[in-house]
């Protein structure tokens, strides 16, 4: 059994659906708009990272309702807002895009001020649907005593190529290393911001408009 600090959840894992198992943890629903991660080794992840984003409520990072102890109060896990992709296609829509590269961008120089360096930024810790992209696994999120941003930075543009990438590849199968050329010279990983992202991809009515225009 897990419950909640506010005592509205008293869950016994064994008896909810169980949504994905992972190297750590296991995430189960709880109901439509409501589910859980419970980690499978005691003592390994710290609740640090949980407690800011929870009370930061940060745009575009999973929202967490409370975190969960078992009866002798150690830490188990937390209980979240259920999310689920769709099959957007984020080249079809430019507010969209923006709208949500901005959002992760901004949610990470707020961790970053509050010195918590960024970890384990993939494809597979991302939701995306119509509602925008929402960052949904910062377990490995880590405190430290210095500034991280060009770390984290570096790490977030990472994952917008593979993220642009793998929509690309959707468009264009067959133009793969022009492609990618195309994304490193949009995100500019020479700076530390998405100034040049926003300010290309705002002068074509959709994002896959800039690619076409090359490809």
């Amino acid at each position: 059994m897990v419950y909640s600090s506010d005592g509205k959840y008293i869950i016994d894992p064994n008896k909810q659906e169980e949504i994905e198992a992972g190297t750590y943890g296991r995430i189960y629903k709880y109901d439509d708009n409501t589910c859980f991660k419970v980690f499978k080794y005691e003592g390994f992840h710290k609740p640090d990272p949980i407690i800011m984003i929870k009370e930061l409520s940060l745009k575009n990072f999973c929202k967490i309702y409370d975190l969960l102890y078992d009866q002798n109060l150690q830490y188990k896990g937390y209980i979240m807002k259920y999310y689920q992709q769709d099959g957007f296609d984020i080249l079809s829509d430019k507010d969209y895009l923006l709208d949500s590269v901005n959002g992760i961008y901004d949610g990470i120089m707020e961790l970053t001020r509050h010195l918590f360096q960024v970890v384990d930024l993939h494809l597979g810790n991302i939701i995306i649907n119509k509602d925008g992209m929402t960052i949904i696994d910062f377990d490995d999120f880590r405190k430290f005593s210095s500034n991280n941003t060009y770390i984290n930075i570096s790490r977030y543009k990472n994952l917008l190529r593979e993220l642009l990438y793998r929509y690309l590849t959707y468009h264009h199968p067959k133009e793969l290393i022009e492609g990618l050329m195309l994304i490193d010279r949009l995100l500019d990983k020479k700076s530390s911001d998405l100034v040049h992202l926003n300010q290309t991809l705002r002068l074509y009515k959709k994002p896959i408009d800039y690619f076409n225009k090359v490809l």
